[in-house]
């Protein structure tokens, strides 16, 4: 019984995977061009380091800073 329902998960975890991978093969996700990445970083960087003068930040702060930007400039690049 057991081994019936990890094989069926396993079937439905493949079809998953499967689609998942067509999917993104037929419709790839937009990324931001290089530069703009490179900017993200640099301001996020800035940003951190202007937050944090006399103690070393957390990578935790530079991460989340990171994924607000590019989440804004992912907006803003691909609306236009």
């Amino acid at each position: 019984m057991t081994s019936g329902i990890a094989i069926l998960e396993f079937f439905f975890w493949s079809i998953e995977k499967s689609f998942n991978y067509l999917k993104e093969y037929f419709f790839p996700t937009l990324e931001l061009p290089e530069a703009i990445l490179d900017v993200i970083e640099q301001e996020a960087h800035d940003f951190i380091w202007s937050m944090h003068r006399s103690d070393e930040p957390d990578m935790v702060d530079y991460q989340e800073a990171t994924k607000y930007l590019y989440k804004q400039k992912y907006a803003e690049y691909f609306s236009q």
